[in-house]
């Protein structure tokens, strides 16, 4: 059966319409930048192809150099929006300036030259090839974030398309007597049409995937994410910290829980509104989160109660962080709230008697509870063993 590649053309330009139609309908319309982007990049491919089919019928007019111009610039920017897409997805963005001057030059060039076939042919298969192969250098990096399946499946894509198209470079500039047409009965662009196609469905495929994969990846995010401070809910927080607990149990390396409750709070929402605690929550979430070290974990647990593991530290580091943190929020709160905005805190270094996470928390509340009782808007450590005395507090 004898295949006419003008029809090829137009059967991949009805699918990638389709596909176009179908990923947002698949995946909703509120997605994130990556997807959004993924989808932008098929509904410009579909365009591109839409105008390159419309060349055909009007080969050596101007028609035919407006409607190429189009689809060389639709495909070159479908293109740049899937390499972007990849980026964020593979959390590896990367600046996109090169890949659209790329575009741009690219566009231009090939509309002022259109008069010389054997230029326009290969500029335009060389540029949107190096794109191609660019896209596969984006999913070839290692990503432990992600999944490999759908690179791979892009990567293979877009290596099979960039070597098809190279190939129709090389015969447009160079063996122009035998390539001297887009819709020329050549095995090559019989070829390129099959490949395209199945490009497209694998393409589709791994979309799919990319994006599946980064809404479980956000639903995990929500069900451990406290939705007011972004910080760690109170179950992650405490599966997270007992997991750095024996790590520092079973290493010998120091740690200190510490339990921060805001002063007054009830006040505050009394006197400024809810609007105004909510904001104070943020407030002091953000500058924790400023203030913490890679290993540390914060995480709210509970009201205006946060709680936070610091590794690696000693009692006297621990103080050093409350100062810092103390400092900053009072700084901040009369900036952003219009008040002053203290806390109350109990500190409790990992000592031998410490058998579990709930004895450092016991320990931890129990010195929270006596910076309250002493006037609040102080630290108190907690006594190492059952044997000291009391709780020390120590001025803020």
């Amino acid at each position: 059966m004898e295949l006419d590649v003008r029809t090829l053309m137009v059967v991949f330009t009805v699918n990638v319409f389709a596909v176009s139609l179908a990923l947002p309908a698949i995946m909703g319309w509120r997605v994130g930048p990556a997807a959004r982007q993924a989808v932008l990049s098929t509904l410009l491919q579909a365009g591109g192809w839409f105008f390159l089919v419309l060349s055909t019928f009007w080969r050596q007019q101007w028609q035919d150099q407006v409607c190429s111009v189009l689809a060389m610039a639709g495909m070159s920017a479908s293109l740049v929006l899937l390499w972007r897409s990849i980026g964020l997805w593979t959390g590896r963005p990367q600046r996109a300036w090169p890949m659209w001057t790329l575009t741009v030059l690219m566009t231009l060039g090939y509309g002022i030259g259109f008069d010389s076939y054997p230029w326009r042919v290969g500029l335009a298969n060389s540029v949107l090839g190096l794109q191609m192969l660019a896209i596969v250098v984006a999913v070839s990096r290692l990503s432990p974030a992600t999944g490999w399946r759908w690179r791979a499946l892009i990567g293979l894509c877009m290596g099979a398309t960039a070597t098809v198209t190279f190939w129709r470079g090389i015969l447009g500039a160079f063996f122009t007597a035998s390539y001297p047409f887009l819709t020329a009965p050549h095995p090559v662009n019989k070829f390129a049409a099959l490949v395209s196609n199945l490009s497209l469905v694998l393409t589709t495929v791994a979309i799919l995937m990319a994006y599946r994969e980064e809404a479980e990846r956000e639903l995990h995010a929500q069900a451990i994410t406290d939705d007011l401070t972004r910080l760690l809910n109170r179950r992650a927080w405490t599966e997270r910290a007992e997991a750095q607990l024996a790590d520092a149990r079973r290493y010998g390396h120091p740690l200190v829980v510490v339990m921060l409750d805001i002063d007054h709070f009830k006040h505050v929402n009394d006197a400024h509104g809810h609007a105004k605690g909510d904001h104070a929550l943020q407030l002091l979430a953000r500058l924790l989160r400023e203030e913490l070290r890679g290993g540390d974990l914060a995480g709210r647990y509970g009201g205006e109660e946060f709680c936070v593991i610091l590794t690696h530290t000693r009692e006297g580091q621990a103080l050093s962080f409350d100062q810092r943190l103390r400092h900053c929020l009072r700084l901040q709160s009369e900036q952003e709230l219009g008040f002053l905005l203290e806390y109350s805190a109990g500190l409790a270094a990992q000592g031998p008697n410490d058998q579990s996470l709930d004895d450092l928390l016991r320990r931890a509340d129990a010195a929270l509870y006596e910076a309250k009782r002493a006037g609040r808007g102080q630290v108190v450590l907690a006594p190492r063993s059952t044997v000291e005395a009391s709780a020390t507090a120590v001025p803020a």
